[in-house]
């Protein structure tokens, strides 16, 4: 039975349960100005008890639910980006409302966060976080820990091309850009390959990384994206970012010219050294070594500080860059 405490003005409840390894806690209010507000209260309660049982995340900070639910549901499942995406955004709420329970954060404690978050980040990114967040609660109410979606109605903004990586190259700038990273590419700058690749296509640098042989057909000239590379971990292939972003494209003569020209680079290179290119990878050094992202944009920063672009971009920048018109 739970327990009525306190006197006329500011009543309370305690309500004790036992988890799922039989620790006992308790869940106690106060605040109430009558004592049959808080005797309702503590019924309410102790009937979710009995009907439904009360989870061990009932008194969890906003930051360990949302924690405990990515590890559960999102993090592993995916790629080490999506990981560290869902890692970020823990570290935004923990940072933001340090140890308010998941079941005390307002409306307007939320709106303010994300008017915070949005003042130094793109639209979409704000989006993006407000979407996790919001997939976490829903969970949340199936299981009966919340009563309400803070997220509901929460206005979305961002400061307009507040993240460097998406800014993008002019369109003479990508031309110059591009003949410069030709003039350099082959199977001993590779980074400078996968910059000429990334003008042309559109793709993103873990699909690149991804391209193996298979997926070039040289007679039709077109580009078949279906998988990325874990570049970070080097853990192996996997999935594109979602079933859209599985795409064949056309390219022009010039991009086929070249990765014909590399791939026979790097048969007669290996050949001479003794090393199979099992994977059939596309962008593969003379060291046999597949590019980070870090080498790939330190060789892309020397480029525009060459070329003084108007805009300083990362790899990633380069998918919105695409001087292809069918990218």
């Amino acid at each position: 039975m739970a327990q009525i405490t306190g006197k006329t003005g500011n009543y309370g409840y305690r309500v004790y349960y036992r988890d799922s390894n039989g620790k006992r806690h308790s869940i106690n209010k106060k605040g109430f100005k009558r004592k049959s507000d808080a005797v309702a209260a503590a019924a309410e309660i102790e009937n979710k008890k009995y009907n439904y049982g009360i989870s061990d995340l009932e008194t969890a900070t906003f930051g360990d639910y949302f924690e405990q639910w990515s590890n559960t549901y999102k993090i592993g499942r995916f790629s080490t980006s999506t990981d560290e995406k869902y890692k970020y955004a823990t570290k935004l709420i923990k940072e933001k409302f340090g140890n308010t329970p998941l079941k005390k954060v307002t409306k307007i404690q939320y709106q303010q966060f994300l008017d915070n978050y949005g003042s130094t980040h793109t639209k979409d990114s704000t989006s993006r976080i407000n979407g996790y967040i919001r997939a976490s609660l829903q969970d949340a109410l199936d299981e009966k820990i919340i009563t309400r979606d803070f997220t509901r109605n929460a206005v979305l903004s961002g400061g307009a091309n507040k993240d460097p990586d998406l800014k993008f190259l002019e369109t003479e700038e990508a031309s110059q850009l591009k003949k410069l990273a030709y003039e350099r590419a082959s199977v001993y700058d590779i980074s400078s390959a996968i910059i000429v690749f990334a003008i042309s296509t559109g793709a993103r640098f873990a699909e690149i990384i991804g391209m193996t042989y298979d997926c070039i057909d040289f007679e039709n000239r077109t580009i078949t994206i279906n998988k990325t590379y874990d570049y970070k971990t080097r853990s192996g292939f996997g999935p594109t970012k979602n079933k859209q972003s599985m795409r064949t494209i056309p390219v022009d003569a010039e991009l086929i010219k070249f990765l014909k020209k590399l791939q026979l680079q790097q048969r007669s290179l290996f050949l001479k050294q003794g090393f199979k290119n099992k994977h059939n990878f596309v962008f593969i050094n003379n060291r046999y070594n597949i590019p980070s992202d870090n080498a790939a944009n330190k060789v892309l920063i020397n480029y525009e500080r060459k070329l003084k672009t108007k805009n300083k971009i990362t790899m990633h920048g380069l998918s919105y860059t695409c001087i292809n018109f069918d990218c």
